[in-house]
C-alpha cells in the first residue's frame, strides 16, 4: 500500500467526522463532501495502473488504504457488459465517481433477515451517477445494491467502506427466487 499525501488526508478528515458524528446521518453526508473532495484530487492518486476491478472479483489488488478499524478504501470499475448481481458488503460505504457513468440500483430487504435464506428484496432506487456523483451504503443489512457502466462506458470509482469488505462475506440476493446466498471473496 503506498503512501498518498492526498489518501492521508482524506483518511484523517473521515476519522474526525467518525469521532464527531459516528455513523450517522450528519456524518456520512460530511464523508461523501470529503469523498468528491477526493475526486477533485483523483489525479495525484491514481497512477497509470488499471483500478482494482470489479469489487466482486477475487482477483483484486490491494486496497488503497485499510486499518486496523476496518476503514478501507478501494479503487473498482464497473464494465458495462452486465449489472453486479445484487448483493451487499456487511458494511456501510461511500462511492465516488471520477470517470465514466454508473448505473446505480439500490436495493431494500422487506424481510426481517439479515443472513442468507429466504430474503425479499425490492428495487426501490436506480440512478445514474456521472463523475463528481456521490452515493452512499448504509448500514447493513440495507447495504443492498447493484452496479453497472452505463452508456458503454465503464464506471471508475473510489469507494470508503467502515469495514474491510475484502475479508467479509458477502450476500447475494435473488429476488425471483427469494433467496440470499452468502459468498465468502477470501475463499
Amino acid at each position: 500500500m503506498s503512501e498518498n499525501s492526498v489518501i492521508t488526508t482524506f483518511i484523517e478528515r473521515v476519522k474526525t467526522i467518525l469521532r464527531e458524528d459516528g455513523e450517522s446521518p450528519a456524518g456520512f453526508e460530511r464523508i461523501g463532501d470529503e469523498m468528491r473532495w477526493l475526486i477533485d484530487h483523483r489525479d495525484e492518486v491514481i497512477d497509470q495502473q488499471e483500478p482494482q476491478g470489479n469489487i466482486h472479483d477475487r482477483r483484486q489488488s490491494a486496497p488503497l488504504y485499510e486499518d486496523e478499524s476496518g476503514l478501507t478504501l478501494v479503487r473498482a470499475s464497473f464494465g458495462p457488459e452486465e449489472l453486479t448481481p445484487i448483493h451487499s458488503h456487511g458494511a456501510w460505504g461511500v462511492i465516488g465517481v471520477y470517470q465514466g457513468s454508473d448505473r446505480y440500483q439500490v436495493w431494500r430487504r422487506n424481510d426481517t433477515g439479515d443472513g442468507d435464506g429466504a430474503a425479499s428484496v425490492e428495487l426501490v432506487e436506480e440512478r445514474i451517477l456521472g463523475p463528481g456523483d456521490v452515493a452512499l451504503l448504509p448500514p447493513p443489512p440495507q447495504d443492498i445494491h447493484a452496479q453497472q457502466g452505463h452508456d458503454g462506458e465503464t464506471a471508475y470509482e473510489f469507494v470508503l467502506f467502515g469495514r474491510n469488505v475484502m475479508q467479509l462475506p458477502r450476500l447475494y440476493f435473488d429476488p425471483e427466487r427469494g433467496v440470499a446466498e452468502e459468498i465468502a471473496l477470501n475463499g
